[in-house]
């Protein structure tokens, strides 16, 4: 059964030094979702669902386009990047963290003009064939218009 979700806003003020606007003037929204759920497979089985090229069969519209390293699927890689126009958004991704074997994908995106976004999945493995997914979602809006 899934824990419930967990949701939260916090102002962030950008300070004056970074903006060259007073605290006044430059309001940052951030917003954290963060939940879990368990799965009857693997670790291992559960973290290919969220590899970028994993999401494409559960995802609709997911089609993500390799821009670093240049080849004809996503390396599921430290530092890889790749982009995705979905749902009427064009978001750039970078892989922060890809470990196989302590089952975390850790992203950063932003969608130019709204938010920039840090994406954490932690995969625990409760047995054989069964695993907890933690996901965590940190969005931090870099425009006024959201």
């Amino acid at each position: 059964m899934p824990e419930s979700t967990i949701q939260f806003a916090v102002p962030l003020v950008i300070a004056a030094a970074q903006s060259g606007l007073s605290p006044e003037t430059k309001v940052t929204n951030q917003v954290v979702r963060e939940g879990s759920f368990e799965l009857d497979t693997s670790a291992d089985g559960a973290l290919l669902f969220f590899t970028p090229e994993g999401e494409r069969a559960w995802v609709n519209g997911w089609d993500p386009k390799p821009m670093c390293p240049p080849q004809a699927a996503v390396a599921f890689k430290a530092n890889a990047v790749f982009r995705v126009d979905q749902d009427g958004e064009r978001s750039l991704w970078t892989i922060v963290e890809a470990d196989l074997q302590e089952h975390i994908a850790e992203y950063i995106y932003v969608v130019d003009g709204e938010r920039l976004s840090r994406v954490l999945v932690q995969i625990q493995p409760l047995g054989a064939k069964r695993c907890r997914v933690r996901v965590r979602y940190v969005h931090t809006a870099i425009s006024d218009a959201i």
